[in-house]
């Protein structure tokens, strides 16, 4: 008896070890899991509270999200739970979630190119506004153009990135000097050109420097022709390697010799009937493309933007294409006191005189899930977002907003010009069979830089891009 009350006791003992062990581990994972997700009905009672939650995928929008809150809560009683997610999938996750009710977004960041998609998925709907702020007296036209839809604006415009061509005014002014200075000796050797030294006879100090700027003015480049002119006639100052050195692997870098010639969309990028790749403009401006490849020593393989930005950063380069990263990227390496120059940026430059360039902007913009539990706070929020605390936006995240403001005039300095040039920028189109136009295009650049024929390739490219409009 004695031996079957020790063996009841021991199964007894054991039972309650693996209910506390497994109730341990269930807490484990319950917490685990909770790191990242909370449950469903928690996750409701949250939002009842005029909480809300917003996805982003770019975390160097984190500090702004966290000002933003910060001033919401303060000023509205809003809470904002936002999540940091990877990008992958992401309206999938986003319909998921609508679904499922787990931290569901009642507003979430994305790119306008993708909005065609969020439409159709029902992620999206035509915006409430409910202040009127998504107008043309806020944005410019190409920022709604951006977050509209057959005809409908279905989110609010936030930030945009788009390329320029940046340049490094100290050296550009040297060159300068030996520009003026050949053309006072009459020669355009570098021989003679060193023969007047000094401030020339008829010039003070200050004339002298004066006519310097407005030669170096003169000499920014109106088309990529100007650029290899300038590199055949004049000597590289002190330190300088590259005359023009640009990211040829990347089609957000090299759209712009095409640019104004290709319609892919239609102005609001949504409409399938316009579809023009292949004509006598973007042959010709392709060819002149594919020149450059001998004349600027640049591999396709090899070519990155990062190295691009480092060697302008570290004073090897006079002319380049950057994009609006730059700029926060150059104010922090001059407050460091690690960029003696001084820069500018300018217009694209076309592919010879008689041809125009333009850029690629791509927008961001802010979503007001219809899953929502409270559609009208995400309103305020996606307002706060783009258009409230717009002014904090550069200095939390380098990031530049899509909305004017008098906070513009606070400043005079390349955010203006950029600013400028998005507005007439062309804009990633949305339309969902043409997802990987970009991918596709990008190719063709790629293989023209390579020695394909630019006609053959454009054709094809545009032939496949039609055909996927053709009867189903």
């Amino acid at each position: 008896m004695k031996h079957r009350r020790i063996t009841i006791l021991t199964r007894v003992v054991l039972f309650i070890a693996a209910v506390i062990c497994c109730g341990s581990f269930f807490l484990y994972e319950k917490k685990q899991k909770g790191q990242e997700e909370v449950s469903a009905s928690a996750n409701m009672t949250a939002r009842s509270n005029k909480d809300l939650i917003l996805w982003y995928t770019d975390e160097g929008l984190t500090d702004y999200i966290n000002d933003t809150s910060g001033r919401l809560r303060a000023e509205k009683g809003i809470n904002v739970i936002a999540f940091h997610k990877s990008g992958l999938n992401y309206l999938e996750e986003v319909e998921a979630a609508s679904v499922s009710g787990v931290n569901a977004p009642d507003v979430y960041l994305i790119g306008a190119d993708q909005l065609e998609k969020a439409l159709l998925m029902g992620l999206a709907e035509t915006i409430r506004d409910p202040d009127g702020t998504v107008g043309v007296f806020n944005f410019p036209e190409n920022a709604l153009d951006a977050v509209t839809v057959n005809g409908r604006k279905v989110a609010y415009p936030f930030y945009y990135e788009t390329s320029f061509l940046l340049y490094n005014y100290t050296y550009l002014s040297e060159i300068a000097e030996e520009a003026l200075r050949m053309d006072m000796t009459g020669e355009n050797t570098e021989e003679e050109a060193v023969v007047v030294e000094g401030i020339p006879e008829g010039f003070t100090e200050e004339s002298w420097k004066a006519a310097v700027r407005k030669k170096a003015m003169e000499m920014i480049p109106s088309s990529v022709a100007g650029i290899k002119d300038t590199a055949a006639l004049y000597s590289a100052p002190e330190g300088m390697e590259n005359f023009f050195v640009w990211d040829v692997s990347d089609i957000f870098y090299n759209y712009f010799f095409t640019g104004a010639y290709m319609d892919v969309g239609g102005v609001c990028g949504d409409d399938e009937n316009r579809i023009d790749i292949c004509n006598e403009e973007t042959i010709h401006c392709m060819e002149v493309y594919g020149g450059l490849h001998q004349f600027f020593s640049i591999e396709q393989k090899e070519s990155s933007y990062e190295k691009v930005i480092t060697d302008f950063l570290e004073g090897k380069t006079l002319f380049t294409i950057a994009t609006t990263d730059a700029l926060k990227r150059i104010k922090d390496k001059t407050e460091a006191g690690e960029f003696p120059y001084v820069y500018g940026v300018a217009a694209l430059p076309g592919a010879d005189e008689e041809h125009e360039a333009r850029g690629l902007a791509n927008t961001s913009a802010a979503v007001v899930n219809p899953y929502g539990r409270d559609t009208g706070a995400a309103d305020e929020l996606a307002e706060y977002l783009v258009y409230n605390n717009a002014s904090s936006l550069y200095d939390l995240s380098g990031k530049l907003p899509c909305v004017n403001g008098s906070w513009e005039k606070e400043y005079r300095d390349a955010r203006t010009q950029v600013r400028a040039l998005y507005t007439e920028s062309a804009s990633l189109p949305k339309l969902m069979k043409l997802e990987d136009f970009w991918m596709q295009l990008e190719t063709v650049y790629n293989r023209v830089w390579d020695g394909a024929d630019p006609e053959s390739a454009l054709s094809e490219l545009e032939e496949k891009m039609k055909a996927r409009y053709g009867p189903e």
